[in-house]
């Protein structure tokens, strides 16, 4: 193996000194691979020749199988020969490949057959490729230039060998000149057409998805460049950013309005590869002061005063802002196709999420980085497509299903990003203003929370949840730093809001302290800038016990709903059936139980157990039994059922080792049992000896009783 002295002579070298032996022979000898790399003269002069350079790449790209062999040993030539192909110690079969009639000839063929891949024989020919274009580029993209090299790719655009060559295209030209010429050949070729025109004509749904992902790969790669480069020309992203081509994907997100539920269905994978590349678009155009960059600072800001204020040192920055002079879209040419057909797209929203769909989810992506670009222009057409459909359905269609928390999470994004947005003259956007006004959204806030919700407790806590959120995003748009002017007078003018704002300050007080000191909800802020779509409520409950005994009094319905004057209360009243309704399931019972056997092992500390102790059962038979019995430490400490006695030792003598081997002689009771006789090895030791009663009332058998005890095996739990 590479481990070989390389003075040895071994096995391979000497198979090739003699007459009989084949290709295959040499492709399966350990050291081929190693001897390869190593360059060895008498082993490359056998492997370049004209024969077994085009069975090596025979082997690689068309392998004949043998399906009676087992599946490793299928592809183990096919492997090797790809791998002896690619070596990166040496060009000379890279440019063999290139320069030999018969391996040119082998690899256009390839090529122009339009026999689907599988995915080994996609990897290899993947790995051959990118090694070509690296080693010899201009004479790998002559070659090229012959075949259809794009249109077999797009066909075999499943496989992930395919997805990410296509991907890699522009990257892997070591020079300019090399990286110019490839983006002029995709230009020629019309890739990025090719991959919206393939998006409307597969069938499958991971082919739109990888798609999907080469069109955007391509154009974060392109961006990326031009922000860095002084040169900001590029024809590639010129061709990816043209109208007609954007249309025609934005085009994608509408679903007609009698379209039937199932079209809608089939048509879901499609809608979420388009709002994929529009997302792309938007999310790549660098937008300054934007509403998720100022609450990403906001909680940057926090983050520090609270280390500061615990001590740590505060990190040094630059307080200079970098600014951003260059916008790949400056015109914002995809902002404003899609926001002319948002309206359609709030519908397909809207009647995705009644159907219980899956399309809503990229489709409130894009909206969400729609409202994150602080144009005029375009919060006005957002303002126009919520009066043609209210935004407010979809928050009563999400109140609908109040466990889907990543729909009320995007929602809540929509929220804050419109109310946080900046504009010249300190304007509020318009689509914000709208919501806080005709919008009907705090309308829509205070009658959840000032009505009882019927349901199971896991319901009522996300509905609860997502209806305070909406509320905090007001109020902390309200309480900004430099708040805007606009907003303020629309609230102070509405009296619904101001007896919503007290709801929303004593909830957080009594279930969100850590809110009332740095101003930050992981499940908002923090989302926005990881782009997480998950949301945690976050409640801290100060004493578990209290809480669950709460929510088992509001089963038994002894309390009526008192009104406004006592908003959210801790015993979840407002969202709890007060006629019996719960939903009990068989996982909720579980759940509970579980709550409460860690909230009784929790709340039992510092309480006195001589008050009320548990007894054994048939203890009170033997009273008189143990009255005339010797005091004993272990006897007397039988803990009650309440404490968590599973690991305590203080049943056990607390006599110390030394001095119990002193008063071994004249005080057996305090020893330890057994310990007399300790030396005659295990046959005596004490679990084993018959010296000890079996008896409950034993003070052995009642001390480990009592130390392996736990609460949590009472029915009670």
């Amino acid at each position: 193996m590479f481990w070989a002295k390389e003075e040895e002579e071994n096995s391979l070298m000497r198979l090739l000194k003699t007459d009989n032996f084949t290709l295959e022979d040499v492709l399966l000898n350990e050291f081929v691979v190693q001897e390869s790399r190593y360059g060895k003269a008498e082993l490359v002069q056998y492997i370049t020749s004209r024969e077994n350079m085009k069975a090596l790449l025979e082997l690689s790209l068309n392998p004949k199988i043998n399906t009676d062999l087992p599946m490793k040993q299928q592809y183990r030539l096919s492997f090797i020969a790809s791998e002896i192909l690619t070596i990166r110690g040496t060009d000379v079969f890279q440019k063999q490949i290139v320069t030999t009639e018969e391996t040119r000839k082998c690899l256009v063929d390839f090529l122009n057959d339009k026999t689907p891949l599988n995915h080994l024989v996609a990897g290899f020919f993947a790995k051959i490729m990118e090694c070509l274009l690296s080693r010899h580029f201009d004479l790998t993209f002559s070659l090229l230039q012959e075949t259809k090299f794009f249109d077999k790719c797009l066909r075999n655009i499943n496989l992930g060998a395919i997805e990410c060559l296509l991907e890699n295209l522009v990257r892997i030209p070591t020079t300019s000149e090399g990286t110019r010429i490839v983006k002029e050949w995709m230009i020629s070729e019309n890739l990025f057409e090719k991959i919206v025109d393939r998006m409307r004509e597969s069938e499958t749904d991971d082919e739109k998805e990888c798609l999907a992902e080469v069109y955007c790969e391509i154009l974060r790669e392109l961006r990326d460049k031009l922000y860095i480069m002084e040169s900001k020309v590029d024809e590639l992203h010129a061709k990816s950013m043209d109208e007609t081509l954007i249309a025609k994907i934005a085009d994608n997100l509408i679903v007609e309005e009698g379209c039937p539920a199932e079209e809608l269905v089939k048509k879901s994978a499609l809608i979420s590869a388009s709002a994929k590349i529009l997302e792309a678009f938007i999310k790549t155009n660098f937008v300054s002061n934007a509403p998720a960059q100022q609450l990403e600072e906001i909680e940057r800001n926090l983050i520090e005063e609270r280390h500061y204020s615990y001590g740590l040192m505060r990190p040094c920055m630059d307080n200079d802002p970098y600014e951003h002079s260059y916008q790949p879209d400056p015109e914002r040419i995809v902002e404003g196709i899609l926001a002319n057909r948002l309206p359609n797209i709030l519908q397909t929203v809207l009647r995705d999420i009644e159907a219980n769909g899956s399309v809503w989810q990229p489709l409130l992506r894009l909206i969400i980085e729609l409202c994150n670009t602080n144009c005029m222009s375009t919060h006005e057409k957002i303002a126009v497509a919520f009066r043609s459909l209210p935004f407010i359905n979809l928050i009563k269609a999400a109140k609908m299903l109040p466990r889907a928390s990543v729909l009320h999470c995007l929602l809540v994004k929509v929220v804050i990003l419109l109310l946080h947005s900046s504009f010249p003259c300190d304007e509020l956007s318009p689509a914000a203003e709208y919501l806080l006004t005709e919008g009907g959204l705090i309308q829509n806030i205070y009658d959840t929370a000032t009505s009882p919700n019927p349901g199971s407790s896991v319901a009522c806590s996300g509905l609860r949840s997502f209806n305070q959120n909406l509320g905090d995003a007001i109020n902390r748009a309200k309480k900004a730093g430099i708040p805007n002017q606009k907003l303020l007078a629309i609230l102070s003018a509405d009296n619904t809001w101001t007896e919503l704002e007290d709801i929303i300050h004593l909830y957080n007080l009594k279930h969100r302290p850590q809110m009332q000191h740095d101003f930050n909800d992981s499940s908002v802020v923090s989302s926005i800038r990881n782009d997480s779509h998950g949301f945690n409520d976050s409640e801290e409950w100060t004493d578990a016990s209290t809480k669950f005994a709460e929510m088992d009094a509001t089963s038994s319905a002894k309390q009526a709903f008192s009104g406004f004057s006592s908003p959210f209360e801790p015993n979840m009243q407002r969202f709890s059936d007060f006629e019996g309704q719960f939903d009990d399931t068989p996982d909720e019972d579980e759940f509970r139980k579980l709550c409460s056997e860690r909230a009784n092992s929790s709340s039992c500390a510092g309480i006195s157990f001589e008050t009320s102790p548990i007894k054994w059962p048939g203890e009170a038979e033997k009273t008189s039994e143990k009255a005339s019995e010797p005091p004993s430490v272990v006897a007397n400490m039988a803990p009650p059922k309440e404490d968590d006695m599973w690991a305590d030792f203080s049943s056990f003598p607390t006599i110390s080792p030394t001095a119990a081997a002193n008063s071994a002689s004249s005080s057996s009771s305090d020893a330890w049992p057994g310990s007399d006789i300790h030396l005659q090895g295990e046959a005596s030791d004490w679990p084993l000896n018959n010296s000890h009663e079996s008896k409950a009332s034993d003070p052995v058998m009642v001390g480990l009783a009592a130390s392996i005890s736990h609460p949590g095996d009472s029915s009670e739990a």
